[in-house]
């Protein structure tokens, strides 16, 4: 065993190219080592039916990246996740609470890496082949060729979870699913499974093993990988050809995404079980863009960069491909020249902004004295970088790529300098959001408990996720706030001030009917003075609304309510700095936020320039930007 451990991992670091197919599938028998014997007669089995010899040749040939990981560890993990997934009384903040404190990278460290190769019993792949076979005649499948085929039902493993018979088990499952369905359209299919499983959370813990396929069974909350592997279980065992498609990283925001896609009539639609998106609108029905997309595949594509040794390790990967013009509109960026003419490198590099840093996304192959990228998305700005011996050096201006595919460059000019007027730090996606569900809600003031011979105060339209102040100058005893119907609330802090200007006191009061929340806990929130904690309301709920009870008639000066937001704006007391990109980030100057502005001017930014703004205070959320037409544009 431990030969063969050692064997696979050398040949499969060294990526060694081979010209024939036999060869490899031999380099693989090669590998098993004392387990070759299982593999033959897996081969041997197959002798008479040609094509799933040719099906059982290609998971053994690239079966030599497959691997299971294991621990102490796992056992203890697998028995308290199953243990709460099958405790239907336990809320979905309790569970991921409960993952939260096991999900630690430390507790999975040390993995054991158990290779396919030198496991893999006869019986069990014999087994998954045949019932991938069953699964080829659903009428979703029939028409795959056999390389289809391979590809989209066969692969016995999605990542390195333990094997188990999955595709026995989820056909017994969704068996009753798939004979209901039978020769209806794939889409209508989907709509029958996404709503069984449509009321799961998503979330991101800091770590999570890959979850085996009997856990997966019973998932509540989990992360985008764990309900991609759930979605390919799924319809692979009854007969649906899917994929498994990604971007490494958003061009609009941080991290990456993962989800499947269904293959049907030569093309793709993306989807995520659980998510409450239309059929094949989950990546263009979004508000975050994807800079590239790559799919997984199961058989060996010889790698994106096939002859070159020093290159970012995510370009090392032999199982994927490009599949960005598959989803969307892409333009090929050409780059002319670079800050470095002197280097040899045969390929530059397109990173896109993460949190506080750029993330490689693409390749580009040398063109002249410059280089030329295939197929980048368009709505986004990228970084092109040189790369050397694990270090990322700048190969240019940072280019920005139009919705219509004109490309520019993002080219500091500092002999020209514009005023500035910053509101945020983070792109405003969800507090636009916010926003308009609070349109059509209402203040209501009265010094009368029921609230007669009242004053009423419409919110109407709003710009800004940030404090909204009303003049008033008038007494009263009570105010409530009224939400539109079907809404939930979304209103983060409500605040009464005397003609002094100290803010009021008093006795919560209203109706609100949480969920699951205790009521008067829930309301408390709208005065606690937290920006990100709301009170929260059932959306059925058509009379709902919170207040204050200030005790006594008491002469008010104003009304001040903050929306839900994401505490992004420019907050009283914190201290920011902006920047701009010149081959590096380069201050631009620091300014304290009040609560009068909420905003921070600026005189001196270079035209033409990316910027970032930050806050030294606190938080970790920040976007670049560029200023166009007197407002930031979010990158």
């Amino acid at each position: 065993m431990k030969y063969c451990i050692v064997s696979i991992m050398i040949i499969c670091s060294s990526f060694l190219s081979v010209s024939c197919t036999d060869k490899a599938l031999e380099d693989s028998l090669k590998l098993s080592g004392e387990n070759r014997a299982e593999l033959e007669r897996v081969l041997l089995h197959y002798k008479d039916n040609p094509k799933k010899k040719k099906a059982a040749e290609f998971l053994i040939r690239n079966m030599k990246w497959c691997h299971a990981e294991d621990s102490p560890f796992m056992d203890i993990y697998y028995k308290q996740v199953d243990s709460l997934q099958a405790n239907d009384s336990i809320y979905a903040e309790e569970m991921i609470a409960f993952y939260d404190s096991i999900y630690k990278p430390e507790r999975f460290q040390n993995m054991t890496v158990n290779f396919d190769l030198c496991t893999m019993k006869a019986d069990y792949l014999i087994d998954h082949i045949d019932r991938a076979f069953q699964a080829w005649q659903s009428p979703w499948a029939k028409a795959l060729s056999l390389d289809e085929f391979c590809e989209y039902i066969l692969p016995h493993r999605l990542g390195n979870e333990p094997l188990e018979p999955w595709m026995a088990m989820y056909q017994k499952a969704f068996k009753s699913v798939a004979d209901t369905m039978y020769n209806r359209k794939v889409d209508e299919l989907y709509e029958v499974i996404s709503w069984m499983v449509v009321g799961h959370r998503y979330y991101t813990p800091s770590y999570v093993p890959d979850l085996r396929p009997s856990s997966l069974l019973g998932i509540k909350v989990g992360a985008c990988p764990a309900y991609t592997a759930l979605g390919r279980y799924i319809y692979r065992s009854i007969g649906v050809p899917v994929v498994s498609d990604f971007t490494p990283n958003w061009a609009n925001h941080a991290m990456g995404h993962e989800w499947i896609s269904i293959m049907a009539d030569g093309k793709c639609y993306p989807i995520m079980p659980g998510s409450p998106c239309r059929f094949g609108n989950h990546i263009k029905g979004g508000s975050y863009r994807i800079s590239k997309a790559y799919r997984n595949t199961y058989g060996d594509q010889g790698g994106l960069i096939k002859d070159e040794e020093d290159i970012p390790p995510f370009f090392k990967n032999r199982r994927i491909i490009d599949v960005t013009n598959q989803y969307i509109e892409t333009t090929d960026v050409e780059i002319a020249d670079c800050f470095d003419t002197e280097t040899n490198t045969h390929y530059a590099y397109l990173s896109v902004f993460d949190l506080r840093d750029w993330k490689v996304v693409a390749y580009g192959a040398k063109k002249g004295a410059g280089y030329v990228f295939k197929d980048m998305a368009r709505n986004a700005v990228y970084l092109p970088v040189f790369y050397s011996k694990g270090n990322y050096t700048p190969a240019y201006y940072p280019v920005k790529v139009d919705e219509k595919g004109i490309v520019s460059y993002l080219n500091p000019d500092i002999r020209h300098k514009r005023r500035v007027v910053l509101t945020r730090k983070f792109m405003d996606l969800n507090p636009k959001k916010w926003l308009k569900a609070i349109i059509g809600g209402y203040f209501v003031l009265s010094r009368e408990a029921a609230f007669a011979n009242a004053d009423t105060i419409h919110i109407d339209s709003l710009k800004e996720c940030n404090y909204q102040t009303v003049t008033l100058n008038k007494a009263y005893r009570y105010m409530k706030y009224v939400p539109p119907i079907k809404t939930e609330g979304n209103m983060a802090e409500i605040e009464l001030y005397d003609e002094k200007g100290q803010k009021l006191t008093g006795k919560v009061i209203g109706n609100y009917r949480p969920e699951r929340m205790d009521a008067m806990e829930t309301m408390k929130r709208a005065f606690d003075g937290n920006v990100l904690s709301s009170p929260k309301t059932v959306k059925t709920q058509n009379d709902a609304w919170v207040g204050l009870d200030l005790g006594r008639v008491v002469s008010v000066s104003k009304l001040v309510y903050l929306p839900r937001n994401d505490d992004n704006f420019i907050k009283e007391g914190e201290l920011y700095e902006l920047f701009y990109w010149d081959r590096e980030w380069k201050s631009l100057g620091r300014q304290v936020g009040s609560r009068q502005l909420q905003y921070l001017e600026y005189d001196n930014v270079p035209d033409n320039a990316l910027l970032l703004l930050r806050n030294l205070t606190k938080g970790k959320e920040e976007r670049i930007f560029t200023y166009e037409d007197g407002k930031q544009v979010w990158w």
